[in-house]
């Protein structure tokens, strides 16, 4: 009886050859992969957060003076565009230019002037180069509390009869204001305040504007307060040859430097 010999070679490499072909990753590679994933990750998330926190920080320091300057431009371009008050009291569409001192509901300077000028409005481009009757004021948002210098503009001055005139369009040039103070200078003194119609129909010489803006402070400092100053003469000011505007206001003590605020 002939004994059947068993290959064990060929069975041990049929076993042997699908262990041989199978691939992968050991535990040992896998955490070593893991770990230099959260090296390079917490690298670049140290480098990004320092870049967007730079970023953020020198945002923070240009917007109180983008803000002025664009309220400033504002500004600027309404009073150096101004219109003359008529030297009669027929004049139906141009009227006296009136600015008064004023205080918010915290005490600080808020003052108000109205008058006709013929610069362009940003929300009001189909009026561009038409006379306007503009109003600067300081107001309170009445759901933040936030102090905003507001700029309205009146382009309809003489509506059709039976018709009420338009209401006028309210633009925030800018918000967090800490005081709003304007000075007329008369060719020799400062005035606060001025009336057109109680000085021969006069404008001032030039128009100093001071605009003040609270913005936080940083990490446990109390807020800061930032000043802005600009002086806006006035092309079609008579006020400087004017005896009688010089001689009324001559006599009232006048201030000669920058605005005040607290």
């Amino acid at each position: 009886m002939k004994r059947r010999r068993h290959n064990f070679a060929a069975t041990s490499g049929a076993v042997s050859r699908p262990a041989l072909a199978r691939g992968g990753f050991t535990l040992i590679e896998l955490v070593l992969a893991l770990a230099l994933a959260g090296v390079i990750g917490g690298w670049l998330y140290s480098n990004m957060y320092a870049a967007f926190k730079a970023r953020s920080s020198a945002e923070a320091a240009v917007e109180p003076s983008n803000d002025a300057y664009l309220a400033m431009h504002f500004v600027s371009m309404d009073m150096r565009n101004m219109l003359p008050p008529p030297n009669n009291s027929t004049s139906t569409i141009v009227q006296a230019f009136e600015a008064t001192q004023g205080q918010d509901d915290r005490g600080h300077e808020a003052d108000q002037v109205e008058f006709y000028t013929t610069a362009d409005a940003a929300n009001l481009v189909d009026s561009n180069g038409e006379i306007k009757n503009v109003e600067l004021t300081v107001e309170t948002d009445p759901v933040t509390g936030d102090h905003e210098l507001v700029r309205r503009v009146l382009r309809d001055l003489l509506p059709p009869d039976g018709m009420d005139s338009e209401t006028p369009a309210t633009e925030v040039l800018c918000h967090g204001v800490w005081s709003f103070s304007l000075q007329y200078f008369t060719g020799s003194t400062w005035e606060t305040s001025w009336d057109s119609q109680s000085l021969d129909n006069t404008l001032p010489v030039a128009v100093e504007v001071t605009l003040q803006l609270q913005r936080p402070g940083a990490s446990g400092k109390q807020p800061q307060i930032l000043t802005y100053t600009d002086i806006l003469p006035i092309s079609c000011s008579t006020a400087a040859e004017n005896s009688d505007v010089n001689g009324d206001l001559g006599d009232t003590s006048g201030t000669s430097g920058a605005g005040g605020g607290e």
